[in-house]
């Protein structure tokens, strides 16, 4: 047995021993031979409540390589859902705190429900959990975590990573600094750059975890061009003693298999790289991904979808598609809302499309078509705002980033395309994720301004017709046509 003083000294260097002698968790046992640790069938059965998981064991033993110098102190973990991260990172806080006279640790996640609801309220069930002797000398507050006995100089602290006040790694000294960013991908590189003294110190323990929801910033060169100075993990969901049963399940089916969803949500991996331009834009589809066809006539059950134009450039385009094909149905150089409405009219017929599937965008000279189609028709179409909230906002940044994922999937399925020279256009739709990992286009002033593309109004109007319908048929919309009362009211008018 130790006495207290060879206790506290094994300690120093291993947050193993120090969380197997204050929680009772020892490491999920290794049934094969030690150089099968990578392999997680060969650890044993887990018991919850008194085994550390193998996967949050290999992090800390990395901690312990980077303290006895054999490795960098910046390690870095790429992850799935469902580890036990949150436990993991509570328990490096407890360590390292009460391991290192006047230590400071800065901790900071993209949102406050990460940093503030689920980190800082895992700290505070950890805390008491402590034996009272050891307890009695940390405070738990909603933003520090300090240490009585020097409660100015010896503490951690959560702060959000928001891009206009980066401070969240900044302020830090002294000899003993952790920095723990959790959601790593989704800290803005301002953070990054404001804490890069410490972060770049070699004294300075830094540990990165969070799903690799993005193929840039300062998250995704750890793993990549900046690896050599980095310790990297990388954990699937699957893996795990203590993630949630059918989780993996659920994302495949919601998502699929071969998805970037299934990718940093379960296997713990980032998105697949494609062609990256500038700014980390992959293109949402390539020319082996157009299935072109020939015309042969009619579709069943079409959906009709408009991008209207005015005076300028650009094109009113008219698009229609069923399950199976798309087709450039016609172009207008010159239009107003009325004469766009009638080609609306037309097609509709022509195509024995139903008011209800018609769907245009509502953006300026769009705002009016809506309204004229109802004033010759008596019926309404359906008028989208594409920059607003989409059906999946943890996903899509909006509706036009939705619509066009759609598009993406109907392509890759099988969809075809009438042959058409304005086709073309797909290929200059452009996607990304942002800093939270949702799915963004690049923007139609972004395409002209950076890369001289013109106006994509034949992608847009097939974007368009991939607009989510209501249980009733309808479709969601941000802007709606008028109601009957205001039909009555504009007849008056004209």
């Amino acid at each position: 047995m130790l006495n207290e003083k060879e206790l506290l000294k094994s300690w120093i260097n291993s947050p193993i021993a120090f969380v197997k002698s204050i929680w009772g968790l020892s490491p999920q046992p290794l049934i094969c031979e030690k150089n099968h640790e990578h392999i997680f069938s060969c650890y044993g059965d887990f018991i919850r409540g008194e085994m550390i998981t193998w996967q949050q064991h290999k992090v800390l033993l990395a901690v312990e390589k980077a303290m006895r110098g054999e490795a960098p102190k910046r390690i870095s973990v790429v992850t799935g859902h469902g580890i036990g991260k949150t436990a993991l990172l509570s328990w490096l806080i407890h360590w390292f705190l009460f391991t290192r006279f006047n230590s400071q640790i800065g901790c900071t996640a993209p949102t406050s429900d990460q940093i503030y609801d689920i980190g800082w309220k895992e700290l505070a069930v950890w805390n008491q959990r402590l034996p009272a002797d050891i307890k009695k000398l940390f405070e738990w507050s909603t933003t520090h975590y300090k240490i009585t006995e020097a409660p100015q100089t010896w503490w951690a602290r959560a702060r959000t990573a928001r891009k206009e006040s980066p401070e969240a790694f900044a302020g830090l000294h002294g000899d003993n600094v952790m920095l723990i960013a959790d959601e790593a991908s989704g800290v803005a590189d301002e953070i990054y750059r404001v804490g890069e003294g410490s972060l770049t110190n070699k004294d300075t323990l830094v540990v990165l975890v969070g799903n690799g929801t993005r193929l840039e910033g300062y998250f995704y060169d750890t793993h990549n061009v900046d690896k050599a100075n980095w310790q990297n993990l990388s954990f699937d969901s699957r893996e795990s003693p203590v993630v949630e049963p059918g989780f993996a399940e659920r994302i495949k089916n919601k998502y699929g298999e071969e998805s970037d969803e299934f990718r940093f949500m379960v296997q713990g991996l980032f998105p697949k790289i494609g062609q990256i331009i500038d700014g980390n834009w992959m293109p949402l589809l390539s020319e082996q991904d157009l299935n072109l066809v020939a015309d042969i006539g009619g579709m069943i059950e079409a959906k009709l979808g408009v991008d209207p134009s005015g005076e300028g450039s650009n094109k009113t385009a008219f698009v229609v598609r069923d399950n199976f094909r798309a087709k450039v149905a016609k172009l207008e150089d010159k239009s107003n809302p009325k004469g766009i409405a009638e080609s609306m009219a037309t097609l509709s017929t022509h195509y024995s499309i139903p008011s209800g599937k018609i769907t245009v965008d509502a953006f300026g000279v769009g705002a009016n078509v809506s309204q004229e189609y109802a004033l010759a028709l008596g019926e309404r179409v359906q008028a989208i705002n594409v920059g607003e909230k989409a059906d999946d906002p943890e996903r899509f940044t909006n509706k036009r980033s939705e619509n066009y994922w759609r598009l993406r999937e109907w392509i890759m399925k099988g969809g075809q395309l009438v042959k058409h020279p304005a086709w073309k256009q797909l290929l200059t739709i452009y996607y990304k994720r942002n800093l939270s990992g949702k799915i963004q286009i690049m923007s139609k002033d972004d395409m002209y301004k950076k890369h001289g593309w013109e106006s994509p109004d034949v992608a847009d109007a097939l974007s368009l017709c991939f607009n989510k319908e209501k249980s009733d048929g309808s479709t969601t919309r941000a802007v709606e046509g008028p109601s009957n009362a205001e039909l009555a009211e504009l007849a008056n008018i004209y």
